[in-house]
């Protein structure tokens, strides 16, 4: 008799129902959550990849970026410029420095 109060009482109010349909309720949003909480993880290692990719292919570019300029400094330093006429600045400084000397 107990029960049959307790059920007509439930049914009345339809306690267990909405308790049940907000146990059910909680229960799929905690399971989103960790699901959602999982995919995050997920993709921040593979934004942390693409990262660290990206880091190390900068580092080679800059790399291989150096070894040109530095053949160009260098290179730059050898070569003597020549005038419009072909010849190296080089070869005339030392001839004006004698007729320097000639003339005085």
């Amino acid at each position: 008799m107990a029960q049959a109060f307790s059920t007509a009482l439930d049914s009345a109010f339809s306690l267990d129902s909405e308790v049940d349909d907000l146990s059910n309720s909680i229960d799929q949003k905690k399971y989103q959550m960790m699901i959602q909480s999982r995919q995050l993880e997920e993709l921040q290692a593979r934004i942390r990849e693409a990262e660290n990719r990206l880091k190390s292919r900068q580092s080679v570019q800059l790399g291989a970026n150096d070894v040109p300029e530095k053949i160009e400094e260098e290179s730059a330093q050898t070569v003597t410029p020549r005038d419009n006429h072909g010849s190296q600045h080089q070869e005339q400084e030392p001839q004006q420095e004698e007729r320097k000397e000639n003339d005085s």
